[in-house]
C-alpha cells in the first residue's frame, strides 16, 4: 500500500462558481488511492487508503460540505479491488492475488459507521464484478478459465458457489441484484461447438435456482455479449451484440424481452441499418462505407463488420429502452529480435474476456511476440427501442485519443425530457454532445474542468473519472498537477485529488 499521506481539505469556492455554492473539493495529496461513490441527492462518499492497514471514508452532502468521516482497519496485505453500493451502504472489497482471504468493509451511508468482515473463499479467483444487497454479496469472475459466481453472507460468513457450469465455454456477462426480491440475475454468454447462445439465470439468496432460460441465436447468427435488466413491469430485458455465423466480431444488436421464464420476442438490428453508426468516420470514409453496404444489400447480403462493443446497462425512460455501447479495438506492440517494439493491431488468436471484452493474454511463439498496449476507443453508439423491441432511433458520439489498459465504461448518459446528454472526461476536459433521437442538438463541445484559484494552470491531469450524480449534475474527479504563479495566496505547485460538481 502507498505510504501515509496527509490531506489538507481546500473547500473554497471554485473561481467561476461564486454564488452557486461550492463546486469543487481539493485534497492536496500524493496518495493515489482515492475513489468517489455518488449517492444521488444524499451527496457522495470519498474513500481512500489512509496509512498502512486503514481505510478512510468522508461523506459530503450534495453541496460538497463535509458531513462526517470514519476510518476502518483493514488487512494491510490486501488491496482494494472493487466497490459497490445499495440504497443504504457502500461496500469495499479487498483481496490479494492467488489468496483465498477477502475482506469487505460495509459503510452505512446514513448512520456513518463502518463494519469490517473477514471472509474466506476460492483461491486464484479472478474477480470481474462485485455486487451487494444488505448482507448478501456476490463475486463474479473466473477460476482456472471457468466462470464462477460466488455468494457470501456477511453475518453468517457462509459462502456457496452458484451453478453456472455449461458444457462448452461460458463467460458471465452481467450480474444484477433485485433490491426488492433479493434475486440475483445473471446473463451468461455460452458457446458449444459453432453455436453461441445466451443463458439467463436467477438465484434466490439461499442459492436456489429459480430461472434458467436459454436464448438460442437465429440462423446464421451468434449471440456474443448481453446485459440483463429487470423492468418495472416485472419482465426482463436483454440487450447485447451478435455476430454473423461463427464470427466473434460484432455485426449489430439484439434485444430480447423475457416473460414468465420464456422469450417474448428477439429482434436483430445490423449496424449497417443504423443512420448514424458510421458518423465517427470522416466524410470520405463514410461514403466508401455506405457504398459497400449498398452494394452488399443489392445482392441480398449484409456487409460483414469487425467491431467489438462494450455494452452498458439498459436505461428505461419514458416508455423507451435506451442502450449505450462503446466500440473499441485492442492495440499491440510487437517484440522482434531485430526491430525491437513497434505498434500494430492484433485481431487473431485471442479470446473474449469479461463482458465480451478482448483478452490481451494468449500464447505466442517465434521471434515476433505481440505485447498488449491498451484498448483504443473509437466511438459510442446510443439507440432507443420501444417496448416491443422496435428500433426508434440511433446516434453516435466520437472519441478523441482514448486508450485504457482495462475495459471500462467511459461515456456517461443523462436522459432528460426531449434530449439526451452524452459525456466523458479526458485530459482535464469534459467532452459532451446533446442529441434528440437521430438528430444532433449540440455537437461535441470541450469544457475545461474548473480549478480552485484564479491563475491556476493544469500541467497534468490523470484518472479523469465521471459519473452521473443527480438531477442535471455529474461528479468529475481525478488527479491534477497545478501551477500558479499569480499573487494568489496559494502554493505555486500542488498535486491534488479533485472532485468537481458539474451541471449539464
Amino acid at each position: 500500500m502507498p505510504p501515509y499521506a496527509v490531506w489538507w481539505l481546500l473547500l473554497a469556492f471554485s473561481g467561476p462558481a461564486h454564488g452557486q455554492g461550492k463546486q469543487r473539493i481539493e485534497l492536496e495529496t500524493d496518495n493515489r488511492t482515492s475513489q468517489i461513490v455518488p449517492l444521488g441527492e444524499n451527496g457522495l462518499v470519498l474513500f481512500s487508503e489512509a496509512g498502512k492497514g486503514k481505510l478512510r471514508f468522508v461523506k459530503y452532502g450534495s453541496d460538497l460540505e463535509p458531513a462526517w468521516s470514519v476510518e476502518s482497519p483493514v488487512n494491510p496485505t490486501l488491496d482494494v479491488v472493487q466497490y459497490t453500493r445499495d440504497s443504504s451502504a457502500v461496500y469495499v472489497l479487498l483481496a490479494r492475488s492467488k489468496s483465498a482471504d477477502y475482506q469487505v468493509v460495509k459503510l452505512s451511508t446514513n448512520a456513518g459507521f463502518a463494519v469490517r468482515f473477514d471472509l474466506y473463499s476460492i483461491n486464484r479467483f479472478e474477480i470481474a464484478e462485485f455486487k451487494a444487497n444488505g448482507n448478501d454479496v456476490y463475486l463474479a469472475g473466473r477460476v482456472k478459465n471457468e466462470p464462477v459466481l460466488m455468494h457470501m453472507n456477511l453475518t453468517t460468513k457462509q459462502n456457496r458457489v452458484l451453478p453456472i457450469a455449461y458444457k462448452g465455454t461460458a463467460e458471465i456477462q452481467s450480474v444484477e441484484v433485485d433490491p426488492v426480491t433479493g434475486l440475483v440475475n445473471v446473463a451468461v454468454a455460452a458457446r458449444r461447438g459453432k453455436e453461441s447462445s445466451m443463458i439467463i439465470k436467477s438465484f434466490a439468496p439461499e442459492g436456489l435456482a429459480v430461472q434458467n432460460v436459454l436464448l438460442p441465436p437465429a440462423e446464421e447468427r451468434s449471440l456474443l455479449t448481453g446485459r440483463l435488466s429487470s423492468l418495472s413491469d416485472s419482465r426482463q430485458l436483454v440487450i447485447g451484440t451478435y455476430g454473423l455465423r461463427t464470427s466473434q466480431y460484432t455485426q449489430g444488436l439484439f434485444i430480447t424481452k423475457l416473460q414468465d421464464n420464456a422469450p417474448e420476442f428477439t429482434k436483430y438490428y445490423s449496424f449497417t441499418d443504423f443512420k448514424n453508426f458510421f458518423k465517427f468516420m470522416n466524410g470520405r470514409q463514410q461514403e466508401r462505407m455506405e457504398k459497400k453496404i449498398q452494394q452488399k444489400k443489392q445482392r441480398g447480403d449484409d456487409l460483414k463488420l469487425q467491431y467489438r462493443l462494450l455494452v452498458h446497462d439498459i436505461i428505461e425512460k419514458d416508455g423507451q429502452y435506451v442502450m449505450v455501447a462503446e466500440a473499441y479495438y485492442p492495440e499491440y506492440r510487437y517484440r522482434n529480435s531485430y526491430n525491437g517494439l513497434y505498434p500494430g493491431y492484433g485481431y487473431g488468436g485471442y479470446g473474449y474476456g469479461r463482458y465480451g471484452g478482448y483478452s490481451p493474454y494468449g500464447s505466442s511463439y517465434g521471434g515476433n511476440a505481440p505485447v498488449f498496449d491498451g484498448y483504443v476507443y473509437t466511438h459510442a453508439v446510443v439507440a432507443g427501442f420501444d417496448q416491443q423491441g422496435n428500433l426508434l432511433w440511433d446516434n453516435s458520439f466520437e472519441f478523441s485519443d482514448i486508450k485504457t489498459y482495462s475495459l471500462r465504461e467511459k461515456v456517461k448518459v443523462n436522459v432528460q425530457p426531449g434530449h439526451i446528454t452524452l459525456l466523458y472526461s479526458h485530459n482535464g476536459y469534459i467532452k459532451s454532445k446533446v442529441i434528440r433521437g437521430n438528430e444532433v442538438v449540440e455537437g461535441v463541445t470541450n469544457t475545461p474542468i474548473g480549478t480552485e484559484y484564479e491563475g491556476d494552470k493544469v500541467k497534468r491531469s490523470s484518472t479523469d473519472e465521471l459519473e452521473y450524480w443527480y438531477g442535471n449534475y455529474f461528479a468529475a474527479w481525478g488527479y491534477q498537477k497545478i501551477r500558479n504563479t499569480s499573487d494568489q495566496p496559494v502554493k505555486s505547485n500542488r498535486n491534488v485529488f479533485y472532485v468537481n460538481k458539474i451541471a449539464f
